[in-house]
């Protein structure tokens, strides 16, 4: 009779236990960075370094803005953003860039393109 109680207390407090611990796991991620923010920064950034004018200046934050508009919608669709259309999107910034921005511009985008644009990569632990 006590075996009949226990098994189903022990059972439902176990999967009450792993549920409330994913739920967690979700409520401790960082909201991602709001896409005005994102253009801001990395705006600031490339002003200073590539020496832009006012007009390359408003140009540069609508690719920028697009750019960024692009990925959160894909992060939005729900599912894993797909890994093809994000690099695609990367391709059409920096084609984007290319024809915007002069030959030594242009050299100075490629050396910091990939310290402003790192996705944060997992750790994963070694075995």
């Amino acid at each position: 009779m006590k075996f009949k109680l226990l098994f189903p207390t022990l059972l439902l407090l176990f999967l009450s236990t792993t549920v409330f611990s994913q739920n967690r796991q979700r409520a401790n991620r960082p909201a991602p960075q709001p896409v005005s923010e994102s253009v801001e920064n990395i705006l600031e950034t490339l002003t200073k370094k590539l020496e832009l004018s006012e007009d390359q200046k408003e140009s540069s934050e609508e690719i920028l803005t697009t750019y960024f508009e692009s990925l959160e919608n894909l992060r939005e669709e729900g599912a894993r953003p797909d890994r093809s259309k994000m690099e695609t999107f990367s391709k059409n910034r920096d084609a984007d860039f290319e024809a915007l921005l002069t030959d030594s511009q242009n050299k100075k985008y490629l050396e910091v393109k990939d310290k402003l644009f790192q996705q944060r990569q997992r750790r994963r632990p070694n075995n």
